[in-house]
């Protein structure tokens, strides 16, 4: 996300989401990150935050294994991808974004 404005959503929700997981509130947070990304013209943001809270309102929760690194360092999957969002202008993390974008879409429409 390159606004200060996006930055700041999604650090605010990052936050959040170290204290609890909250389905509704992160939903509505995501919404408002999806409408970020969409006026900054990043479709990866835009497409990420829909499938989140799709995922999250069919689950109930954000648990999808994406991989080991996260659980090193000790977030869960959900924290994991609001910090690559944090940096989405960097290559790695946006193909790390597209591989989560990837793995929701296989989850939600198999």
């Amino acid at each position: 996300m390159v606004s200060a404005k996006g930055n700041k959503k999604i650090e605010d929700l990052l936050a959040s989401v170290r204290k609890k997981f909250n389905g509704e509130e992160i939903i509505e947070a995501l919404k408002e990150i999806r409408e970020i990304a969409r006026e900054e013209k990043n479709p990866a943001l835009v497409k990420i935050c829909r499938l989140c809270y799709t995922y999250i309102e069919e689950n109930e929760n954000f648990d999808i294994n994406f991989g080991d690194e996260e659980e090193e360092l000790g977030m869960t999957d959900l924290e994991y991808l609001l910090e690559l969002m944090l940096q989405s202008e960097r290559e790695v993390n946006l193909q790390e974004i597209r591989e989560i974008r990837d793995l929701l879409t296989t989850e939600l429409y198999g």
